[in-house]
């Protein structure tokens, strides 16, 4: 491989075979899509094409030692038997999910580890701090890591593209962070506004109506 293969290029390479069919019609989609990898990305074919992608999803999976060992991915939280393909192939469509979705959000929710390790930061320095606007800030933080299993769940079931911006979703949470400190709440609720209503009580998941 001549370049680090991304996401991007393999959404390239699919919009030039769709294209291909007007000026090519006498190619089935196959043969387009290796015609495409090879004007773009220098692949012999499609299939080496793929082959590229699943090493440049592969580089972020941790196998551990040993019999049964299961594989988890550090860029999508997806875990997998290590030893069984149909596994491996769910794995790749969770990942393209989360590829698409930071490719048109600029942004990746954080993993569970990730957003356990945000909300604890966020719990601890609202205790420990004695700056008002430190403390806020660590209230924020719990809020992200809310933010961002919402947004994780809502790029699994497909409709990331309607989920609110952080912003968005910190104004429709203040109902909820008012419970919780409603002075902090308030200074929050002055940047982002207020929105109730949205998110159901007791709730940190935003879904469609």
């Amino acid at each position: 491989m001549k370049y680090a293969l991304t996401y991007a290029d393999v959404r390239r390479v699919k919009r030039l075979a769709k294209q291909l069919k007007a000026t090519a019609p006498e190619l089935p989609h196959a043969q387009r899509l290796d015609k495409a990898a090879v004007e773009l990305c220098g692949a012999r074919n499609f299939h080496e094409l793929n082959r590229w992608f699943d090493r440049f999803i592969n580089q972020h999976v941790y196998t551990p030692d040993g019999p049964n060992s299961v594989s988890h991915c550090l860029f999508c939280d997806y875990r997998f038997a290590a030893d069984y393909k149909p596994d491996h192939k769910s794995h790749r469509d969770v990942h393209e999910r989360l590829l698409e979705a930071e490719d048109k959000l600029g942004y990746r929710p954080g993993t569970y580890t990730e957003r356990e390790r945000m909300k604890q930061e966020g719990y601890e320095q609202m205790r420990r701090e004695e700056n008002e606007a430190d403390r806020v800030d660590g209230l924020l933080m719990i809020t992200r890591s809310w933010f961002d299993r919402s947004l994780h769940s809502a790029v699994m079931d497909g409709y990331w593209t309607k989920h609110p911006t952080f912003d968005a979703y910190v104004a429709m949470m203040i109902p909820h962070l008012e419970t919780m400190d409603s002075v902090m709440a308030a200074t929050l609720a002055a940047r982002f506004g207020r929105t109730p209503g949205m998110i159901s009580k007791g709730q940190t998941y935003w879904s469609p109506r």
